[in-house]
């Protein structure tokens, strides 16, 4: 497949230097060549274009092209323009490193947290069409009915109006909000209004947000023991503290995480399909888990991220359906139930925290 026409090409020019300016336009496409940001066979724009995007003539330009073609960095062909050669020998392409050869270059700081969360991570989904056998979170794409979803897409970019492409509310949009709202009280047993939905990109995301809203630096959280890496990635980034609380066949042990650290500020679980053991959480731990988050302030955060796979029967009641006093952050995707690629999750969180969660997507 050839290569796309480089549209740009700039390249910086300082008239105050001594070089001239011809030069100075060689050694910037030579270097750009070198450094591999000008891949072999790309096409670059024309002595004529190039002269008006860099404000020179286009007699320099000319002298800069002759003196590349020369040395064997650009191919001139009569009538399509002038291309990066293909032959460049490998060892002379190189990674620029800045300041004189004798120093080496330093390693960029970053902070603390990204060696935190990659010690906390699990392996990623690798990003090919069709992942080997066993990874978790890859639904069977090659099923998925492509023809009716690019009916419903086109038939629904025909109707965008210009004030669909302004920004959106911050907690997404609302006819979407309002479908996911109805979903939940219908198939999940939850009391919920499309004002307590927020649509986010990932339930990564929503994990990311609820532990920035909810916890502070140091803050005590249940995790289940096995559990989603993604969900410690996103309680470690936080820098919150992680506590493992062991599962068993009936999910969670409610009465180990009490023992372990009874002054937890939030517990993060998978009720309805523990990942990645299967167990569900049963009754008896679910109303202690509430009864004790109602009483010592703590958050439950609900990751119920494929509540509807089950090989018989109707889905459980989600947690959040259990909870009337307003201690249940719930998270949810379509990722698993279509296609990774859609990006969409979203959270539902108590009236009174709206706002905050709000606030901090907007600002954070």
């Amino acid at each position: 497949m050839p290569l796309p026409i480089l549209p740009d090409l700039l390249v910086p020019l300082d008239p105050a230097r001594p070089e001239p300016i011809h030069r100075q336009l060689y050694r910037g496409i030579r270097e750009a060549i070198l450094a591999g940001g000008l891949p072999a066979g790309v096409r670059i724009p024309s002595t004529r274009r190039l002269a008006e995007q860099l404000g020179i003539s286009r007699s320099t330009v000319l002298v800069a092209f002759d003196q590349l073609v020369a040395e064997g960095y650009l191919v001139g062909a009569v009538g399509s323009g002038s291309y990066v050669a293909r032959d460049i020998p490998q060892h002379l392409r190189r990674s620029p490193v800045p300041g004189n050869g004798d120093e080496r270059p330093k390693s960029p700081r970053v902070a603390a947290r990204v060696a935190r969360v990659a010690r906390a991570g699990g392996r990623a989904v690798p990003a090919v069409p069709y992942p080997n056998a066993f990874w978790s979170g890859v639904p069977p794409i090659d099923v998925f009915p492509m023809a009716a979803w690019n009916r419903i897409v086109a038939r629904r970019l025909r109707s965008l109006e210009p004030a669909d492409l302004h920004h959106g509310p911050a907690a997404g949009y609302r006819p979407l909000r309002e479908a996911i709202a109805a979903y939940l009280v219908a198939a999940r047993g939850m009391r919920c209004s499309a004002d307590q939905v927020i649509v986010l990109a990932s339930a990564q995301e929503a994990l990311e947000l609820a532990a920035r809203v909810l916890l502070d630096p140091g803050d005590a959280a249940w995790m289940e023991e096995p559990g989603w890496s993604g969900a410690r990635g996103a309680f470690v980034s936080a820098d919150i503290r992680i506590v493992p609380v062991p599962v068993d066949a009936d999910g969670l042990d409610v009465a180990a995480g009490l023992a372990a650290a009874p002054d937890a500020r939030a517990v993060y679980l998978s009720p309805s399909h523990q990942y990645p053991l299967g167990a569900t959480l049963g009754l008896e731990r679910r109303m202690a888990l509430l009864d004790w988050a109602a009483r010592s302030g703590a958050w439950l955060i609900e990751d119920d991220y494929d509540s509807e796979f089950r090989y018989s029967g109707r889905p459980l009641t989600a947690l959040h359906g259990l909870d009337s006093r307003g201690s249940v952050i719930y998270v949810g995707t379509f990722n698993k139930t279509m296609f990774p690629a859609l990006r969409v999750g979203y959270l539902v969180v108590p009236e009174a925290l709206v706002e905050s969660f709000l606030t901090l997507r907007r600002l954070g």
